[in-house]
């Protein structure tokens, strides 16, 4: 009979601990929904809620079409852009080492661009520029300049 009173107390003990956990979490539930309710005035919490995300559809499909206008946009200016580039380096002079000379030709899709050569010397250094018209050279070209056309010309 005394270990059920015992049992009993114990028993109760741990109700009132669960009671007093149980309140410390409802209070930090309710602070926090105080928070959120916080500037809301007179407004239902359901309603507000429907505007937000009305508000965000408006949003995602007004950034949606922005975007795809701008993508579209960037699309006719493609073909106009640099997108086909042949690099070549080597040794102009058979002095000069660690291939320090260079041929760069830049396209666009249209084949039109430039080369751009720069030879360096010991004592100096030269860079000159051609203008390409539908992949054609307006000048001749060196064969260290043919082979970088020839590159940017096979890019892509």
């Amino acid at each position: 009979m005394e270990q059920l009173i015992y049992i009993g107390v114990g028993l109760s003990a741990f109700c009132f601990l669960l009671i007093v956990v149980d309140h410390f979490r409802l209070n930090r539930m309710i602070k926090k929904y105080k928070l959120l309710l916080k500037g809301l005035s007179d407004k239902n919490v359901e309603d507000l809620m429907l505007s937000y995300s009305n508000e965000m559809d408006r949003i995602k499909k007004e950034i949606d079409g922005q975007i795809e206008s701008r993508i579209s946009g960037l699309e006719k200016k493609m073909p106009a852009c640099i997108r086909n580039v042949g690099l070549i380096t080597y040794n102009a002079f058979e002095n000069v080492g660690n291939n320090m000379s260079f041929s760069l030709a830049a396209l666009n899709d249209k084949k039109d661009g430039f080369m751009i050569t720069g030879i360096y010397t010991r004592e100096n250094s030269y860079v000159y520029t051609k203008e390409i018209l539908n992949g054609q050279p307006s000048k001749e070209l060196s064969k260290e300049e043919k082979e970088a056309l020839n590159k940017a010309l096979t890019a892509n």
